[in-house]
């Protein structure tokens, strides 16, 4: 991607919208599309960013088609921390033959004044791979960057 190129994003479980926030003070980006269920949420991501669509449903409820018809180059997602949302998600990534790798990593060590340990999953759709090994193992660094 060339820098001048604007990532297309899908945003799971976007909350009120803090991940697009940060993404887009970091990359340039723009949210396709914001998929959330909380209404309370879903008013204040519209106050934040009126001219994203926001589809209030779950991700369950969506098909494998409305999510082709969207366009995105990437997903951004903060789900909620129940233990399912996880299997699930890594369920679908490796029925997709998507390459991912999961992370426990503080904030602190990315100059976040936050020590609470967080998740992260990056997954990169087919053919594409990462410029680093990835491992079956969840890591609790950043070594590979």
């Amino acid at each position: 991607m060339e820098s001048t190129e604007r990532l297309c994003v899908l945003e799971l479980y976007s909350g009120i919208g803090g991940m697009y926030y940060t993404l887009k003070s970091s990359v340039p980006a723009e949210v396709v599309a914001a998929v959330y269920v909380n209404t309370t949420a879903n008013e204040i991501y519209k106050h934040n960013f009126p001219n994203t669509l926001l589809l209030p449903k779950t991700i369950e409820g969506m098909m494998l088609q409305d999510f082709d018809k969207l366009n995105f180059d990437v997903i951004l997602m903060s789900p909620p921390c129940q233990p399912f949302t996880r299997d699930a998600l890594l369920k679908t990534l490796r029925e997709f033959d998507y390459s991912f790798q999961e992370f426990l990593i503080s904030p602190t060590s990315l100059g976040i004044p936050n020590s609470r340990l967080r998740y992260f999953l990056i997954a990169r759709r087919p053919p594409g791979s990462f410029s680093f090994p990835t491992s079956a193992e969840v890591v609790f660094c950043l070594d590979l960057f």
